[in-house]
């Protein structure tokens, strides 16, 4: 994901220990609404309310990417996490 120097104003960490929500609000004639929560913190992703231009578009299809890659790694460790503890239970047994 590239990063534009000036463009950002803020960043927001949500630490989320396995309660967090991810919500995709949507409506008839405005651009969809993306909430992220986690305990009482809660991030919106809006995008401009009723233009969708190719910038908006890109920019939609890079973050399902970067969540389907950030899910893909989650798997990822789960798994091997998993694999871990069976093995320290053989090894204990």
């Amino acid at each position: 994901m590239s990063r534009r120097s000036g463009v950002s104003w803020t960043q927001t960490f949500v630490h989320v220990q396995g309660r967090g929500a991810v919500d995709c609000h949507t409506y008839p004639d405005r651009t969809p609404i993306l909430e992220l929560s986690a305990g009482a913190s809660v991030v919106k992703v809006v995008l401009p309310a009723t233009r969708v231009d190719d910038a908006v578009r890109v920019f939609a299809r890079e973050l399902a990417e970067q969540a389907r890659a950030f899910a893909e790694e989650v798997e990822r460790l789960h798994h091997n996490q998993n694999k871990r503890e069976s093995k320290r239970e053989e090894e204990a047994a």
